[in-house]
């Protein structure tokens, strides 16, 4: 069950009063009083404030501008305008106040405005066409570079533990990347300069509620699936061709989801789609023989069945024994590959529309949203 909603949606997407239902253009109001001035002041000065504040580590002055534009965003959107660059500066300010609650109420918005007012949402296309519309939604993913929604991403705390932590995913990449140095000394000497190690990350975890990671993973899942509704829309608005990359958005979210079914997977009360091992790969728990290396047996391979679940079994064993490398999590996901049909597959692995049609005339295989 995902966390409760934290903005008023519906307040945020019922229509405005009067003759337009998505409002006015706030950008015709250019005195400094504006709220549209307020609030793009206010984006300006905590990213620029965020900047400063990596020499120093004190985001106190960030933090007082991203609240401010928490508190300004939803009364243009309810009263003045439907605009795509306000919900885009809102969504800035939830991931960093409430991480990934906030990023899945904020994609929520978005698909709202997208769906209810895009013949009249603002900002209006303008002699570039489109994009004028689309550039707020384009500029969180990133055109050729990270979007300025993909850090604030890698930073939403995936630990709930105080003593140490929380952790965050960019925190825990880290981590793993200390574990992979080929020395024991390389390893001690990056952690010295780190200031934690995976064990402290554990640790974190271990202090963490089942509810916790419940409502975490469950928020993520549903920012994901939310996100790719929204560019479904737009594609079909915009064209495949015209409408705002997601690509980098994507990308991280699921390498989160990934991490977050990783390290909590005992924290987890039910199974979970990137966890395939956990329903299928009974006894695999169990080592034999004393040896940690006896803990999967592999026999005879006489079905497809068989192979899978060997694969799932052995990826169980890197789960247990090296919990930082990545093995398992590629095992896993070859398996849950192997289970879809071919139409669904295409989706997931070619996620871009245009690319899926250019694989589908050279093959002939179409896919479920072909």
């Amino acid at each position: 069950m995902a966390s409760p909603e934290i903005i008023d949606l519906a307040r945020l997407l019922a229509p405005i009063e009067g003759e337009s239902p998505a409002g006015n253009d706030i950008r015709q109001d250019s005195s400094p009083t504006s709220n549209y001035h307020s609030i793009k002041t206010a984006r300006a000065a905590a990213r620029a404030a965020e900047r400063n504040s990596v020499h120093d580590g004190d985001t106190s002055e960030a933090d007082e501008h991203w609240r401010k534009i928490i508190s300004l965003a939803p009364e243009i959107l309810a009263k003045q305008s439907k605009d795509l660059e306000i919900a885009s500066w809102f969504t800035e300010a939830l991931i960093r106040r409430h991480g990934f609650q906030g990023l899945r109420d904020a994609f929520q918005l978005i698909q709202g405005l997208v769906e209810n007012f895009w013949d009249h949402l603002y900002p209006m296309p303008d002699e570039d066409g489109m994009e004028t519309r689309t550039a707020p939604l384009s500029g969180l993913n990133g055109e050729g570079a990270e979007g300025v929604l993909i850090a604030p991403i890698r930073k939403v705390p995936i630990t709930e533990g105080q003593d140490p932590g929380p952790f965050s995913f960019w925190q825990y990449q880290q981590a793993l990347d200390v574990q992979r140095s080929a020395s024991e000394d390389a390893r001690n000497s990056k952690a010295d300069k780190l200031g934690f190690t995976l064990d402290d990350i554990e640790k974190a975890v271990n202090e963490s509620s089942e509810a916790f990671y419940t409502d975490l993973l469950d928020d993520v899942t549903d920012a994901i699936a939310t996100y790719r509704n929204i560019n479904q829309m737009l594609e079909a608005h915009c064209g495949s061709d015209e409408a705002p990359p997601t690509r980098n958005i994507i990308n991280i979210l699921e390498e989160c989801r990934g991490a977050i079914s990783h390290i909590g997977k005992h924290k987890l009360p039910v199974a979970v789609e990137e966890s395939v091992a956990d329903e299928t790969a009974e006894g695999a728990d169990q080592p034999q023989n004393g040896s940690p290396a006896a803990a999967v047996k592999v026999g005879a391979i006489n079905s497809r069945e068989t192979a899978f679940k060997q694969l799932l079994d052995i990826a169980q064993f890197f789960r247990k024994t090296e919990p930082h490398s990545p093995v398992s999590y590629v095992l896993e996901k070859a398996v849950k590959w192997g289970n879809m049909p071919l139409n669904e597959l295409i989706v997931e692995l070619i996620p871009d529309s245009s690319s899926r049609e250019r694989y589908s005339e050279l093959t002939g295989v179409k896919s479920n949203e072909d």
